[in-house]
């Protein structure tokens, strides 16, 4: 039997950030089913662009400059999500252009699965560093400015290809 993970307690000042973690893991899911549904690799790649124009991209720039914020430059912790957030966007890069290597499944599989691997490491070993390395204070005062640079985001993209039709 498997042993359950217990939550973990999140500093209020990430909580945005990860509340944004579950679109992306919801991205995920979609790309996987599209897949799985055999759904039109055109609109998959319109949506990846979408999702980068409008959800993530913005969420990796306040991540970085979290980061940059609290921790110094040769933090491992800062060179690994700086490196993660950039192979990311590469993939996305290549999808979005729409060449033909850019509409392979597997580069579609690549994406999703590197995403989920990303966000899984950020809530479970980065966020909790975090908490442990850096004052409490400068935590909270780093949270009240990143609330006045984000905004809540919605993913509003159609046609639903994640979803089977009979």
């Amino acid at each position: 039997m498997e042993k359950a993970i217990n939550p973990q307690k999140r500093d209020k000042s990430l909580v945005p950030l990860s509340k944004e973690h579950h679109f992306g893991l919801l991205f995920c899911w979609k790309i996987r089913e599209g897949l799985k549904n055999g759904a039109d690799l055109q609109t998959m790649r319109n949506y990846v662009c979408y999702f980068w124009n409008n959800i993530l991209k913005e969420h990796c720039e306040e991540e970085e400059w979290l980061l940059k914020r609290l921790l110094p430059a040769n933090d491992s912790a800062q060179i690994r999500l700086q490196e993660e957030h950039r192979l990311l966007q590469e993939i996305i890069e290549i999808v979005c252009a729409g060449k033909q290597h850019g509409l392979a499944e597997d580069l579609f599989q690549t994406l999703q699965q590197d995403l989920v691997d990303h966000i899984r490491w950020e809530e479970r070993e980065l966020f909790p560093y975090l908490q442990a390395v850096v004052n409490p204070d400068e935590l909270e005062l780093t949270g009240k400015l990143l609330e006045h640079k984000h905004f809540e985001k919605k993913d509003k993209f159609t046609p639903e290809f994640w979803v089977r039709t009979a």
